[in-house]
Parts: C-alpha cells; sequence; structure tokens
C-alpha cells in the first residue's frame, strides 16, 4: 500500500536538549518521506515537544496545544511537561497523544507511517540547503537527565538521572558536521557536568572536549550550560585551544549561600566567586554568563542585596533573570516563606537594569577586534547576520559565505541587540 506525503508540524520550547531532539525528529520525518511545514499550513500532524522548567513555559505549552487543535492537526505531546503534569493536557483534550520522553524519539517510527514514494537516506542537515532544519550551528546532544535534585527545579523528575552518549557517537556526529563544513557545533545536555560518570570506564566533559579536538580538524566547539563546581582546570586549560568557543554560561541562581543551602546547588557563592575571577582573568575576551532566581522562597532583602553584590562586583557578560516559579511536585513548593509579587518585582526590575549595563559593557569592549563568527542569516537593511565565538549577535556587509560557514568579522560599533562590522576574507 502506498502511503501519502504528510504535512507535519514540530513545535519546540524550552533547552537546547530539546532543540537538538526536534530537530532529530525532523530529519526523521523528512527521511520518511513527509513535508515539514508551519503550524499556519494546516499540518496534518503537530509534534508538541514542551517545556516545563516555569509555569509561563507551562501556560506557553498549552497554548501551542490548542493552537494546534484548532488547526485540526493530529496533536502528539512529549517534552517534559507531560512528565509531571498529564493530567493538565488530557484535561485540554482527551484527543491529544501523549509521548514520554524516553519514547520521543521513535514517534516518526512508531506513530506515522513511511512515505513510500518518497524515501530518502538518513541524513544529517546541510549547510549549503539551508539545511533540513534550518540551523546553523548544529546542536549535539551528548547526555540526558540530571543528577542533581535543586528544589525548585522539577526538571530531575521529569528526565531522570544522567545518561550519557558514548565517546565515540559523539565524536563521530562532530566529524560528519564537520565534513558538512559547518564551522561550529554546540555540546547540549540537560547536566552536560554529569557527562560520562554513567559510562565505563569513566570519562567527564573535559575528556570528551579533548576527544572531539583530537579527532576532528576545524569545527569549533561550545558548551552549553555547566555548573561552577564542575569546571576543572582540565577544562580550563582547554579553553586556550582556538576550538573552543571563549563563552561560558555558569548559573548561579542566587548570590546567598543560606538560599544556595535551601535550593540544594552544590556550591556557595565564595567558590562561585573565586572560580568565575579565575577564568575571567585567564582570558582576557571570555563571555560568561550566568542565570538568578529571583524570588525564592525565604529570600531577604540582605540575601537579595548579597547577589546584587557579587554581580556588581563580577564582569560577566549578560544575566538571564527569572522570576521565582513554583513547581509542581517539588521541595520548594511546599515552602511557606513566599517572597511578595511587588518585592519581587522590584528586584527583577533591578537586575535586568544590571543585565542591560553589564552588556553594554561588554560589547563596547569588542570594537576594533577581529571577532570569529558563523553566518546565520540574512538581517534588514542588506546586511547579514553571525554569531560570534564570545557569543555575540554580529551585523555585517553582504559577504560571499554559507549558513553555517565561518566568517572573521572587524567590529566598528555596537548596533541593535548586537555589534556592527565588516567580513574579513579568512
Amino acid at each position: 500500500m502506498t502511503i501519502k506525503e504528510m504535512k507535519i508540524t514540530v513545535l519546540t520550547l524550552g533547552c537546547k536538549t530539546n532543540l537538538a531532539e526536534s530537530d532529530s525528529l525532523k530529519t526523521e520525518a523528512l527521511d520518511a518521506g513527509h513535508r515539514l511545514v508551519d503550524l499556519g499550513e494546516s499540518p496534518e500532524v503537530c509534534i508538541i515537544n514542551t517545556c516545563t522548567v516555569t509555569g509561563k513555559s507551562d501556560y506557553q505549552s498549552r497554548q501551542l496545544m490548542r493552537r494546534a487543535l484548532r488547526a485540526g492537526a493530529r496533536v502528539i505531546v512529549t517534552g517534559c511537561y507531560p512528565e509531571v503534569a498529564a493530567q493538565e493536557i488530557t484535561a485540554i483534550s482527551s484527543d491529544i497523544e501523549i509521548v514520554k520522553n524516553s519514547k520521543k524519539l521513535n514517534i516518526i517510527n512508531k506513530l506515522l507511517p513511511k512515505n513510500n514514494n518518497n524515501t530518502l537516506s538518513s541524513r544529517l542537515p546541510t549547510p549549503n540547503t539551508g539545511s533540513a532544519i534550518g540551523r546553523s550551528r548544529p546542536i549535539v546532544k551528548i547526555q540526558d537527565g540530571c543528577n542533581y535534585s535543586c528544589t525548585y527545579c522539577s526538571i530531575h523528575l521529569a528526565r531522570g538521572r544522567s545518561v550519557s552518549r558514548p565517546v565515540r557517537d559523539v565524536v563521530s556526529d562532530l566529524r560528519k558536521l564537520e565534513g558538512l563544513g559547518y564551522a561550529e557545533a554546540v555540546l547540549a545536555g540537560i547536566h552536560i557536568g554529569a557527562y560520562g560518570l554513567d559510562l565505563k570506564p569513566k570519562v567527564n566533559i573535559s575528556s570528551l572536549v579533548a576527544n572531539i579536538l583530537n579527532n576532528t580538524e576545524k569545527i569549533r566547539i561550545r558548551l552549553s550550560s555547566i555548573g561552577v563546581n564542575e569546571i576543572d582546570d582540565a577544562l580550563i586549560e582547554l579553553l586556550q585551544d582556538s576550538r573552543v568557543c571563549p563563552h561560558l554560561h555558569i548559573p548561579l541562581q542566587s548570590g546567598d549561600d543560606g538560599i544556595l543551602r535551601l535550593m540544594k546547588r552544590p556550591y556557595d557563592s565564595g567558590l562561585f566567586r573565586e572560580r568565575i575571577e579565575y577564568i575571567l582573568g585567564r582570558f582576557e575576551n571570555i563571555s560568561v554568563g550566568t542565570d538568578v532566581i529571583v524570588g525564592f522562597p525565604g529570600e531577604s532583602e540582605e540575601g537579595f542585596q548579597s547577589t546584587v553584590k557579587l554581580l556588581e562586583d563580577l564582569p560577566m557578560s549578560y544575566l538571564h533573570i527569572f522570576p521565582y516559579s513554583p513547581r509542581p511536585g517539588t521541595a520548594a513548593s511546599k515552602m511557606q516563606m513566599y517572597v511578595h509579587g511587588d518585592v519581587k518585582g522590584r528586584r527583577l526590575r533591578l537586575l535586568r537594569g544590571l543585565d542591560a549595563e553589564k552588556r553594554a559593557v561588554y560589547k563596547k569592549r569588542q570594537i576594533g577586534r577581529l571577532l570569529n563568527a558563523v553566518y546565520e542569516t540574512p538581517a534588514e537593511s542588506g546586511l547579514q547576520k553571525g554569531k560570534s565565538e564570545n557569543y555575540l549577535n554580529l551585523y555585517f556587509e553582504k559577504h560571499d559565505v554559507l549558513p553555517g560557514r565561518a566568517v572573521k568579522v572587524r567590529i566598528r560599533d555596537t548596533f541593535k541587540d548586537g555589534l556592527l562590522g565588516s567580513a574579513i576574507e579568512n
């Protein structure tokens, strides 16, 4: 029997791990002979890869489900949200199909028929065709799950403990991407600092990066979020290699040690300060960003000011600020020491103002520099847009370069949400 081509939409919320998994689903859908479309193009199937890191992400996930139902699609929901709140999804519609995280990557093969008229060989996206997934900096998933039990977070409940991919498989992915011409790939996971601890023999994130560098030639590696206590001396030494992006995202969450203990974070503010100062002292132009939660139960004004003081003291490149959002099933959701909404809002505004200041200072430091970048997409006014090795948006005049390829840009000025410069021949 011949199966017709189906129009499929894949919608994604949340982390880079979710993005990587959705990219795999999109590529499998194309390989099975189906067509990827936007939600407004009347898809027959809509796969929603959800997030539950905050109440806002839950709300956004439910919004997407309702939109997909209104579009008349068969709706398949996966990701972290249904792992902790499946009843909220079935309350929207009993027609929604829920697929567990552990079965997510089987959706195309198990739930959707293959179009035998148009079967393509398995492939990775290629930059010179705009790629099957439209991503200029591919995301390589290296592990899943989290070994921590932070009291504010439900992701460890949704994903389980860390499970690492074998080193050889990760290296193989990087070699294939390099062969396709990609200049950069992002190593992503839920808890990349736990990478390799479950493998036999045990390895770690530093040895994985070293292995990639030893078995590839040109492709640059970017690390996703990693804990300050998981950055060892070996990883810091590897940052000297020009093929490791000078960019680290290191969550703080709070600068108050009492709150860090309530959060069950595995470090204190002293270790955070010491390690960040060391890294910033070693690498003159490295970008270091962080996450901060405002209004965690029990956060006093004195404790909040400890966070402000720590962040003011450290020349971070950017801050991601989140208002505390109680997650069902977590220890923090049962804590009674609420921070009033008005207080939380004031603290949020203050730290977002500090974030804007730090971004402006770091961007101004780039003027006159020659930055390595990856070309991503055309921009307005005849400009092109790329991402620098130190995680800044770069805008430059039209240059003969394909998406996903390397380009050097001489920075002239700040511009919009990034920097303006001129592309230089490699």
